[in-house]
């Protein structure tokens, strides 16, 4: 029998319930740390104090790489899971951006206003030849091909964003702390730039970054500065955190013209509270999503559950064979 323990008790019950569901047969999974084959950790550290009370029968290390845990566990072997989950804010990022080139929602609803250009007000039976085009006189839109878009933070769900961005044929930037070396950037196919370079050079900025708060935090990083120094249309797009925007400045930013578009799925105060400026800024320059980038929690957790059970399952058989 196998058995899989979580040591990290903020790791939810549904992905030890997801687990359960996908383990095979005779497996079990708990939270018990005696006599444990694999531990799971995500934020508690594994070291050789937490692998005495586990007992001698440890075979495998399993760490969620969203988490902080530091490892110390000599020759037993790690495996490090990324949360699938968060390729769905990857997912979402890049539905922001499209429909904010393509000012999807103002689209749809001059469309269903029947904001229709008088010229082109009059019906007419379409076929391959004959249609008419932008009815509504659509201005200001176009394709993510040949754009270029600037990642702030190229983590796990930044590069997620840069390999689903890459097939568009986007001119990809990124920006964070620590360089890549030059081999990752020529995989990841993107380009590093200064943050102020980033911003002056992108037609859509991306938020992908961590929030840190303190005196050296990165609260309200993103205000009337970093603003003025985007490129005049361009668009900003924020799946991260909201309090790395200062939202005043945003909405200031908007209301101007300074900045073309926004798309927002996370904000400062959630959900947003009555009377925020947000709320009072139209579809054509502003879209709102209330924090569903990373998909259902349900969802969440079996793909983690199905990540981890598919990379365990034939490291185990290995050691047992050995």
């Amino acid at each position: 029998m196998t058995r899989i323990s979580l040591v990290d008790p903020n790791v939810r019950d549904g992905l030890v319930d997801a687990l359960a569901s996908r383990v095979p047969t005779g497996w079990q999974v708990g939270r018990d740390l005696a006599a444990a084959d694999v531990l799971i950790t995500e934020n508690v550290d594994v070291d050789a104090g937490l692998l005495a009370r586990a007992g001698d029968g440890v075979r495998l290390v399993v760490a969620l790489d969203t988490g902080e845990a530091r490892i110390d566990i000599g020759s037993i072997p790690l495996l490090s899971v990324p949360n699938t989950a968060l390729i769905g804010v990857a997912e979402h990022a890049v539905a922001l951006i499209l429909a904010s080139l393509r000012r999807l929602v103002a689209v749809d609803r001059a469309t269903r206003a029947r904001a229709y250009l008088p010229d082109r007000a009059e019906p007419v039976l379409t076929n391959q030849r004959d249609y008419t085009y932008n009815w509504i006189g659509l201005e200001d839109f176009g394709t993510l091909y040949g754009r270029s878009v600037g990642l702030v933070g190229l983590g796990y769900i930044g590069r997620a964003t840069a390999a689903r961005l890459r097939p568009f044929g986007a001119k990809l930037r990124y920006t964070q702390r620590t360089r890549l070396s030059a081999e990752e950037e020529r995989a990841l196919g993107v380009e590093y730039r200064s943050l102020d370079d980033l911003l002056a050079e992108s037609d859509v900025v991306s938020l992908h970054h961590r929030f840190s708060e303190g005196e050296d935090g990165n609260d309200e990083q993103f205000g009337r500065e970093a603003f003025a120094r985007m490129k005049p249309g361009a668009v900003f797009v924020n799946t991260a955190r909201g309090r790395l925007v200062d939202e005043a400045a945003l909405a200031d930013a908007l209301e101007r013209g300074q900045i073309g578009f926004a798309a927002l799925d996370v904000f400062r105060y959630e959900p947003l509270p009555e009377g925020h400026p947000f709320l009072s800024i139209d579809v054509d320059r502003l879209l709102l999503t209330p924090h569903v980038a990373g998909g259902p929690i349900d969802e969440a957790w079996r793909l983690i559950a199905d990540a981890v059970v598919d990379r365990l399952t034939p490291l185990l058989e290995e050691r047992t064979d050995a």
